[in-house]
């Protein structure tokens, strides 16, 4: 009687911690996104806008050419509303997004009006998108992508912004180095 009670106890805790077992491998392959993050450059797009995978996935290419050592990959997220919480908690640095999209996550309007986006800055214009980023990406890192992308996207018609910035959403000072000629080491 005591056996039979010891094998249904064992039997059913196999049995409920299988599929947490199961659920927990298969979130990602990557057991730490933080090591996902600083191992890759990843370059955010959203779903339901094919245009930013597009041009993401344009820009990636052309970073594993010209900066190899970046990494570089894109990342899709389900919607822009989840990029707003990447982008504004810090577990993303780089997004493309339209440039009205990434004005009213800057302003807190409309659909981004419960977003901190202040902290948000654009690299290069790519038409009616800007690649966007945050202060804290180092401004070198900014100064390089934004080199590497404008000196080599000319056929996107990729561009770096004025030498002043200029826009609602400000330019990362990295970016405005690179269009007012500065050197990469006066960035570092």
């Amino acid at each position: 009687m005591m056996t039979r009670r010891l094998f249904l106890r064992s039997l059913l805790a196999v049995i409920l911690t299988q599929p947490l077992a199961v659920t927990a491998f298969a979130h990602t392959p990557y057991r730490q996104w933080k090591v996902l993050r600083q191992r890759f450059l990843l370059v955010h797009s959203s779903r339901t806008d094919p245009v930013s995978d597009s041009i993401a996935e344009e820009l990636v290419a052309i970073l594993d050419q010209v900066l190899p050592q970046a990494n570089a990959m894109v990342a899709r997220a389900p919607d822009q509303q989840r990029i707003a919480s990447l982008m504004t908690t810090g577990q993303a640095v780089l997004s493309v997004m339209r440039a009205d999209q990434a004005e009213d996550l800057y302003q807190r309007r409309g659909e981004f009006r419960n977003y901190e986006g202040q902290q948000l800055r654009w690299l290069v214009a790519i038409g009616d998108y800007r690649l966007v980023t945050v202060t804290s990406f180092p401004r070198h890192h900014a100064w390089l992508v934004t080199a590497a992308l404008t000196e080599n996207g000319a056929d996107l018609g990729i561009r770096p912004p004025a030498s002043s910035g200029g826009g609602a959403l400000p330019a990362h000072a990295g970016a405005i180095a690179f269009a007012n000629g500065e050197s990469l080491e006066s960035q570092q």
